[in-house]
Order: C-alpha cells, then sequence, then structure tokens
C-alpha cells in the first residue's frame, strides 16, 4: 500500500481565509485572516489559544464549510467554490478524517468499520476489500481485534481503528482535529507514530489540529494561529 508522494495532487493553498458570523447586532469573527501552503505529502501541525480558530481552519480546508472570504485549493481542486454535493464527492474520495472521538459505528467491527469506508469510496466492494482491509489493521498492530466492536477496544486502540479507516481508501490529504486529545500519553505517542508513518506511506499531506507540543514535534512543522480579534459592528448598528 505504499504510494509515492502526490506532490501537485495534493498541495493545499488556503489564501487570505476567515470566518464571521453575523448576529443581530454584532458581527462574530470565528477566524482572523489566514493564508497556509502546505506541500504535497508533507506535514504541518495547528496550533494556537482556545478559539483561535484552529478547528474552524479544518473545517474550511475540508470542504465542511465555507469561508466569509478567501479561498481553498487543494491540487486542481478550488474547494471554496464547489458546490455542496462536488464538495461531498471531493470528501468522499480525496479526503480521510480522523477527529478526538472515533466515531466508529457501535454495530459493526473494526475490519467492517474499516471496510465500509472502503466500499463508500469505490461505490462497491472489491473482491481485494477484505485483505486491503487487513493489511491495514495489521500495520496499525490491531490486526487480531479485527472481528472485536468498538466497545470492546481501549480507546488507543479505537483510535487506532479510526486512522485505519481514514487512509484505507489512500486519501490525498489527512485532517485530523485533535485526534490524541483524548488518550493518555502513552497511547497518544502510539497513535500519532502510527498515523505520521501511515501519511508518509501513502503519500498524503497532512493537518493535525493540536494543542500538545509533543504531538506536534512529530510533524514537519507547526502553524499557530491567534485568537480572532474582535470584529466591527455592522455599520447600521444603533
Amino acid at each position: 500500500m505504499t504510494s509515492d508522494p502526490m506532490t501537485s495532487d495534493n498541495t493545499i493553498v488556503a489564501v487570505d481565509l476567515m470566518v464571521e458570523h453575523h448576529n443581530t447586532d454584532e458581527v462574530v469573527r470565528a477566524l482572523d485572516p489566514v493564508s497556509l501552503t502546505v506541500e504535497g505529502g508533507t506535514s504541518v501541525a495547528v496550533m494556537g489559544p482556545s478559539g483561535c480558530g484552529k478547528s474552524t481552519l479544518l473545517g474550511l480546508l475540508a470542504g465542511l464549510a465555507l469561508p466569509t472570504a478567501g479561498t481553498v485549493t487543494i491540487g486542481d481542486n478550488a474547494v471554496s467554490e464547489l458546490d455542496e454535493p462536488r464538495r461531498v464527492q471531493f470528501r468522499r474520495h480525496k479526503l480521510g478524517m480522523v477527529y478526538q472521538a472515533d466515531n466508529l459505528l457501535p454495530h459493526l467491527t473494526v475490519e467492517e468499520n474499516v471496510g465500509l469506508q472502503l466500499a463508500i469510496c469505490d461505490g462497491e466492494t472489491t473482491a481485494d476489500a477484505p485483505r486491503e482491509v487487513a493489511e491495514v489493521l495489521e500495520r496499525l498492530g490491531i490486526g487480531e481485534l479485527a472481528s472485536r466492536l468498538p466497545d470492546q477496544l481501549s480507546g488507543g486502540q479505537r483510535q487506532r481503528a479510526s486512522v485505519a479507516r481514514a487512509i484505507i481508501h489512500r486519501p490525498s490529504v489527512v485532517l485530523a482535529d485533535e485526534p490524541t486529545g483524548a488518550l493518555d500519553g502513552r497511547s497518544a505517542q502510539v497513535v500519532i507514530e502510527l498515523l505520521v508513518e501511515a501519511q508518509g506511506k501513502i503519500g498524503a499531506t497532512l493537518v493535525l489540529v493540536t494543542h500538545d507540543p509533543a504531538i506536534a514535534a512529530h510533524l514537519d512543522r507547526t502553524v499557530e494561529l491567534r485568537r480572532p480579534a474582535r470584529a466591527q459592528e455592522p455599520a447600521n448598528a444603533g
């Protein structure tokens, strides 16, 4: 499952991204203007104080939300200009997502959770799918847990399963939002090491939000966000 870095296909370019929420009598800024370039196949940790817009930025990169201003381009895809159906297709085929909560389906086994992701991306279950799932689980050290349900796993094991689900379809980009935030120190180190190793093997670009400098140190570089300044009130506010 090793591939060469996709470079131009998965370089992330965010230009002057800003998010503002307009209430009745004020404008609340969730993200100050941010410009960011992440070369294909490299990794970046996004850090900053609570409320600085780290998760907001990740959501914009994923096309889960649209910016008030600015653009997001991943490879040849102008993500911020796609309509919702095309953003869904983009996420399905090009992105892998890892969150602090593993979000595994509780009634499916580990191998079924990971295999479902592959089926969603391929549109059907191929004959090679069981082998591909088994290989990924084995590499992440949970091959022997394939037939277990999520509630039969430890927190670290569940998060390894979520990493497997995020990379099984060989995405161009992996986005991770505090993926080790709910884990103890040892489990966090294991998960981040496995995630960075997996990212390197498939040649994906990795953007990871964290508050932990020890986790950020595993990535190629770190970007610091600042807490947004208070936005101006609307001109017609009384």
